[in-house]
């Protein structure tokens, strides 16, 4: 007996991609569009421009002022980096 016990199952699922990507050129037009990956759009988190920090505030106040954005469509970093920009230029 040569090769493992799972080699027929490889070479038929080798063979079955093949096929598809043989069928996928075929009707593919010769000027594609590229595809949009999959998945979220990077945020800021992999932004080089920001920096995470930890901030301790009353949790009432986060509570409010959470509230108050989600009616504004915004988050909580953003009103934070706003004041504080705000602050720095007096």
């Amino acid at each position: 007996m040569t090769g493992s016990k799972f080699s027929g199952l490889k070479a038929m699922r080798d063979r079955r991609a093949q096929e598809e990507d043989d069928q996928a050129s075929a009707l593919t037009p010769i000027l594609e569009e590229p595809r949009r990956k999959v998945g979220r759009p990077p945020g800021k988190r992999s932004n080089p421009e920001y920096q995470q920090v930890t901030v301790l505030l009353h949790g009432q106040t986060y509570l409010e002022a959470r509230k108050r954005l989600l009616d504004e469509r915004k988050e909580v970093s953003d009103l934070i980096n706003e004041l504080l920009t705000e602050w720095l230029k007096r």
